[in-house]
């Protein structure tokens, strides 16, 4: 009775072959998960990383366009301010020839009275 209740080897042999089979299987299905997961890890990587180049090429040109804002503004407040300093060296201009067309003898005595007076302060030195 005891030799009824031990398996012989032709069952040890298929339950092995059974169990080698399964493991078999089993490999398979892992292999495929992790190609799986691969897969998908690389997918949310590159979409993770293209993100972020889209997040750094938005704020370089963002701050290009700023850049070249501040630059435009920059160049018109000069060329107003040129123009704003042209139009008041041609007042002093024109203020300073009516000037001397009206008080000639005058100009005359004030250009002279600078000249004595730098004169003198360049001979104290």
């Amino acid at each position: 009775m005891a030799r009824a209740t031990q398996p012989s080897t032709a069952d040890l042999k298929r339950d092995f072959d059974a169990l080698k089979a399964d493991l078999g299987n089993l490999t398979k299905e892992l292999r495929a998960f992790a190609q799986a997961q691969e897969r998908s890890l690389s997918q949310r990587a590159t979409e993770t990383a293209q993100a972020a180049a889209n997040g750094v090429v938005g704020t370089a040109q963002a701050a290009a366009n700023g850049f070249l804002g501040a630059t435009e503004g920059l160049r018109e407040t000069g060329a107003q301010q040129a123009q704003n300093l042209r139009s008041l060296a041609e007042q002093a201009t024109s203020g300073a020839e009516e000037l001397v067309r009206e008080h000639p003898a005058g100009t005359v005595a004030g250009a002279a009275a600078i000249g004595f007076l730098v004169g003198a302060l360049a001979a104290r030195r």
